[in-house]
């Protein structure tokens, strides 16, 4: 019994080739050796980063609070806007 090809099977023929050539370049990249870090961070220059507890900003952010009063006048021009926006469509 002679089956005639599947309709997949000839682009599937065509792109083997370059599907192989993607794996072969991620297995190389794969195995490729990791960048000492401790090393790097002994030579870069100037003092370590300082880490800052978490709380401390929380707080701070907090303080600040919701910036309403920067988010108003945008909201209001945004709502005229819109209004201006309404009118024109009604004419």
């Amino acid at each position: 019994m002679d089956h005639p090809p599947m309709p997949f099977a000839r682009h599937l023929s065509r792109s083997l080739p370059a599907v192989c050539v993607v794996f072969a370049c991620l297995a190389q990249t794969g195995c490729s050796p990791l960048p000492d870090i401790a090393a790097q961070s002994q030579t870069m220059p100037g003092p370590p980063p300082v880490l800052v507890p978490l709380d401390g900003i929380l707080a701070q952010a907090d303080a600040v609070g919701t910036g309403a009063a920067a988010i108003g006048p945008v909201n209001a021009r945004a709502e005229r806007l819109r209004a201006r926006a309404d009118r024109l469509r009604r004419q």
